[in-house]
């Protein structure tokens, strides 16, 4: 965050713990439970949200050098970003022209159990056929190239995707049609002052959860929960005296972390640019950005194969260089906010989700959670002025 931004946030967050008061929205709202149950509505979601909107997949320092890439796997599309020798970034449909496998199976950590999906090649070859492409995305390498004749390696490298750099994150489109550039206009002053230029990722994991997508997002943006669900972890550390920010569609959800009020004797100037609080950023559609005063979190959630499933990539960064202590100590932080995740919030919203599909109507979201009413106001507005 900018100093400024830093300072204004913190008096905010002063005043709310000194009045035991938060941002409240203007009153509560009824949620139809369908929207968890849904399979047309889950389809058109995926769609609507995911297929024709720009995603939000990385980091921008995980593709500052030439030669870096990063391989994700974005909503089950595999998705492989590069930048060239000449420092040219690139996107690309993670498939061979050949056969379909992905290119980037064979290169080191790839995403899943710890590996990020991120490293520096020069070349990819398929593990299926030996097919080669560039990081430009050039076909290179066809063995027994004769079997191949009229076959016109110009005519079969990678299917580009749209890519760009937003707001200091990687941002593609699953579709050539998407239109990317400038996705995150909206946040880039709000996000300048967080190193995304040079935070590299250091340990991913994948979840898959018994719960709609949205019920997954939702358990990120309130801490009214925090005193009930979270008693093994964080109640007692983490407190319901939270701001909330919107650009555009765009989220920060904001709490503070207990002596949070001891910065009021402190100097403004100095006081530090991570403060002790949990800044939640979530972008469209549904990409969760964590800071606190150790970690750097990234969320990526999405739909599963039906509605009361969903998927999530959970990452872990660093700001500082690549090295023996920044390592550890991401790794340390995932694991501590593994535990939070996994033990407590992944296994309330999947409760949740056994309640709608039982049959609950609705869903009531208070003045002291608007953060999850504006974001659902923003699907549903989504979903209802997009085409067929």
């Amino acid at each position: 965050m900018k100093h400024r931004d830093v300072v204004a946030t913190g008096r905010r967050i002063i005043e709310h713990i000194t009045h035991r008061t938060l941002d409240l929205g203007a009153a509560p709202v009824v949620l139809d439970g369908s929207a968890f149950t849904d399979p047309v509505r889950h389809a058109r979601e995926r769609e609507v949200l995911f297929r024709r909107t720009p995603q939000v997949i990385g980091w921008a320092g995980e593709v500052a050098e030439p030669g870096d890439f990063i391989a994700r796997d974005v909503d089950g599309v595999p998705v492989l970003v590069t930048r060239d020798r000449d420092g040219e970034l690139h996107a690309f449909l993670d498939a061979c022209t050949h056969r379909g496998m992905r290119v980037s199976r064979d290169t080191p950590e790839p995403e899943g159990l710890s590996g990020t999906g991120c490293g520096s090649a020069r070349r990819f070859r398929c593990g299926y056929h030996g097919w080669t492409f560039g990081n430009g995305g050039e076909l290179t390498g066809l063995p027994s190239r004769p079997q191949f004749p009229g076959i016109d390696p110009k005519e079969f490298g990678l299917r580009r995707l749209p890519v760009a750099l937003s707001a200091g994150l990687v941002v593609v489109g699953l579709r050539p049609e998407v239109d990317v550039a400038g996705a995150l206009d909206e946040l880039a002053d709000a996000y300048a002052g967080f190193p995304y230029d040079r935070t590299r990722a250091v340990v991913s994991e994948r979840f898959e959860l018994d719960c709609n997508w949205k019920l997954t997002v939702d358990v990120n943006v309130e801490a009214y929960h925090v005193p009930f669900l979270h008693t093994a972890t964080i109640d007692g550390i983490v407190l319901n005296h939270g701001i909330v920010d919107t650009w555009g569609p765009h989220t920060r959800f904001a709490v503070p972390i207990v002596g949070f009020e001891r910065l009021a004797e402190v100097p403004e100037e100095s006081w530090p640019a991570r403060l002790p609080m949990v800044n939640v950023q979530t972008v469209l559609p549904s990409t969760v950005l964590i800071e606190s005063p150790l970690s750097t979190t990234m969320l990526r959630i999405y739909p599963g194969d039906r509605p009361n499933r969903s998927v999530v990539h959970m990452t872990e960064g660093t700001w500082e260089p690549l090295g023996e202590r920044s390592i550890a100590g991401a790794k340390a932080n995932h694991e501590t906010n593994k535990r939070v995740l996994v033990t407590e919030d992944f296994p309330g919203a999947e409760s949740c989700q056994r309640g709608f599909d039982g049959g609950l109507p609705t869903m009531v979201v208070g003045m002291g959670e608007s953060a999850v009413a504006h974001w659902h106001r923003v699907w549903d507005d989504a979903l209802a002025t997009a085409g067929d």
